[in-house]
């Protein structure tokens, strides 16, 4: 237990990111049917945010060798944040898949970081024990987000706005972790 508590700070932030990142991913679905989007195009644009995954995972960990967890971690939570609010205020399919790209590519690298940060600070003894909270903290911040698309409406700029809010607020507790 004293080893999840030791990592809580970064728990909370990767839980806050991921409630803005479900309620993101949510959103685009329900917002795109509403814009008259097709199901092709809106199949496209949500499997761009896993082609981003794979584009993340050869440069994510490059960057975190040569500047660090704390900077990469804040500079693609940042970005993340910027591209949700994007998506809010340009509404159009070839928009959003670039959008969807950058975003997988952010939120691939913030599991990167974290997860590498989550290794090194986690004595093998309690490694389970940390990672299964970790998981656990990971589902539990998608499901919270996707429920957030009740709070407001979905055709307004309101819940994109508040899912970058989500994304930017939870880079303060990782922000403020010892390293």
């Amino acid at each position: 237990m004293r080893a999840i508590l030791s990592v809580s700070t970064l728990l909370l932030g990767v839980a806050i990111i991921l409630m803005g990142n479900g309620l993101l991913g949510t959103l685009l679905g329900v917002r795109g049917q509403f814009e008259g989007l097709s199901p092709s195009s809106l199949g496209l644009i949500m499997s761009a945010y896993f082609a981003g995954f794979v584009v993340g995972t050869a440069l994510v960990p490059r960057l975190v060798r040569a500047v660090g967890h704390v900077r990469v971690f804040a500079a693609l939570a940042s970005i993340a944040s910027v591209s949700t609010l994007l998506h809010g205020l340009y509404i159009h399919p070839a928009v959003w898949l670039v959008l969807r790209l950058l975003t997988g590519v952010c939120v691939v690298g913030l599991y990167i970081v974290i997860e590498s940060w989550l290794n090194e600070q986690t004595d093998n003894t309690e490694r389970g024990s940390v990672f299964s909270a970790y998981m656990t903290t990971t589902l539990i911040g998608l499901g919270l987000g996707q429920l957030m698309l009740i709070v407001g409406d979905e055709t307004e700029l309101e819940l994109f706005a508040l899912a970058s809010v989500l994304l930017s607020l939870g880079l303060v507790p990782v922000a403020m972790t010892e390293v």
